[in-house]
Parts: structure tokens; sequence; C-alpha cells
């Protein structure tokens, strides 16, 4: 693709924060997708069904499974219930179509693909990192970076764990060298800027409760205005649409 910089931002695990996710995207211009499973397992709270009604008017909403389940820790059936019954309780509660799927954790087999695409979905998000280019395989869409000030063992252990070394390598190397979350953040979206590619930002609103989150988003968005024209400004459907049309 040529210079033109594209910038997508998705938010997994339907918590109550997540709205005020969508007040900083929508006070700096930007769309975003917020994948929502209709309960936690794990014991987090989530949107009630008014409140992510209110959420889907202005974002787009996917699905993350019935009750944010690992699909690897459940047998075939159980997974084909937890992706399939995740989407038709979603579009239930929303009166619309749920057209993509993110896959809690990251974590999924070929077999959990083909469930994804056999439910009616258009794309699954994962969460692999440092790529740039638009998705090859809109079941296997990437990202760039997730909104978490990770140490650097963990990008290295990730980069080994993820492959894709040669595609990865730029990015990779741009991150560890910006130790601190806003400049790594901010030097990367700079790379893309320069590049070409998606800049896709992800990550989980109550983790932000974690470090100075919230600050740092509403700074970081707000640099990223600056750069990012409105027309590049995407939510993870709109990106998989673009990248369709430009594959023709």
């Amino acid at each position: 693709m040529d210079n033109q910089a594209l910038f997508t931002t998705s938010w997994d695990d339907g918590h109550p924060l997540d709205a005020r996710v969508a007040e900083l995207l929508s006070a700096h211009g930007f769309r975003g997708t917020f994948y929502m499973p209709l309960s936690n397992r794990e014991g987090l709270p989530v949107m009630t069904s008014g409140e992510m009604r209110r959420l889907g008017q202005a974002f787009e909403i996917g699905s993350h499974t019935i009750d944010h389940c690992y699909l690897q820790t459940v047998d075939g059936a159980e997974a084909r219930r937890q992706i399939e019954g995740g989407k038709t309780r979603l579009e239930q509660i929303l009166g619309q179509r749920v057209s993509g799927f993110c896959y809690p954790g990251g974590r999924y087999t070929l077999e959990h693909r083909q469930m994804v695409v056999d439910a009616g979905f258009d794309y699954a998000r994962t969460v692999v990192n440092f790529h740039r280019m638009l998705p090859a395989d809109p079941f296997c869409m990437p990202t760039t970076i997730q909104f978490y000030p990770h140490e650097r063992s963990v990008f290295v252990k990730n980069l080994l764990k993820q492959g894709e070394w040669r595609r990865r390598s730029s990015l990779f190397w741009v991150a560890v060298t910006n130790q601190e979350l806003m400049p790594r953040l901010c030097a990367l979206l700079d790379r893309v800027c320069a590049r070409g590619g998606v800049f896709h930002l992800w990550g989980h609103s109550w983790e932000l409760e974690r470090f100075d989150g919230w600050r740092q988003l509403d700074s970081f968005l707000r640099y990223a205005a600056g750069r990012i024209p409105a027309e590049g400004r995407l939510n993870n459907r709109e990106l998989l649409r673009y990248a369709v049309a430009n594959s023709r």
C-alpha cells in the first residue's frame, strides 16, 4: 500500500469503563471497536444491555464469546457454543448484526478460526502485535501495540512466540528502544505515518486504572489526532472493508 496512514483502535472485555474510553475517542474524533462478552468468567464486571446499546450507537460492537471463554481450554462443542451464542445474544441486545469477533486472550486454533467463519462473522481480531500492514486473512487481524506499559522482556517473548519475525521486526525495535509508554506509542505512530500502513491500538479499559492510563490515553489520542487525518480514522469493520477494496 502507499504511504497513507490509517488508525484503528479496539478494546476488549466489555468492562463498564469502556464508556470512558469511548468518551475520550469521541473527544478526539476517533472511531473504535469494542469486543463484548455477555459475562466474564474471571469475575470482572461487564456492561449492562442498556450500556451496550448506548455504546453501539456511536461505535462498532464485536463479540468476545458468551463469557470470555479461552477457546483452547474447552472442547470443540463448547467452543462452538461460545462463538455462536455470543454472536446471537449480542445481536439480540443490540438489534443489529455483529460482524466482528475477537479471540479471548488471542488464543485460538485453525479449528476455532473455522468456527468463527461458520458462525457468520466477517472478521476476527487477534493480539499479534508489531504489524502495520492491512490484514491478509480477515480472520487473523493483527494489531500494532497494546495500550499498557509492558517491560521490554514481554515484547521479546511475544516476538519469539508469535513468529513472523521479519515482518514484525521494524516496529519491534521501535518499541524496545523506547522504554516509556508515551514515547513508545508516539514513535510507533511516527513510523507508521512515515512508511504507511495501519496503526492498530488495542487494550482493556479496566487496566487503565492500574497506571496513569487515562491521562496518557488522552495525551496520545491528542497526538494521534494531529497526525492522522479524519478520513484515516476507522473502526475494525471499516478497516476490513478498506483492505478488501484495496486488494482488488
